[in-house]
């Protein structure tokens, strides 16, 4: 039987089990941003708006929710996806 640490800070994913930090995933598309600020200085302000405004942290793998490591919700996901895990204290 394997004994697998997690770090001490981190986080890990809801969906898939990954343990590391998250990404700033941010909705739609950088090239229609562009093409509306080139359009009209109305549409493209309100496009940029909506896309900093949906900005998201997600699991780098499946783009999943992550929740801290440390927390017992997180603590519980470990020991869910791998029930050998020792938490560092």
């Amino acid at each position: 039987m394997k004994t697998v640490f997690l770090p001490k800070r981190g986080f890990i994913c809801e969906s898939c089990g990954e343990v590391g930090f998250p990404k700033t995933i941010t909705r739609g598309s950088f090239f229609i941003e562009i093409l509306l600020w080139l359009m009209l200085l109305v549409p493209g302000l309100i496009y940029s708006i909506w896309r900093l405004t949906t900005r998201y942290q997600a699991c780098p793998e499946c783009k999943g929710k992550m929740v801290s490591i440390r927390s017992p919700g997180g603590r519980h996901l470990a020991q869910k996806f791998n029930p050998h895990v020792v938490i560092h204290s």
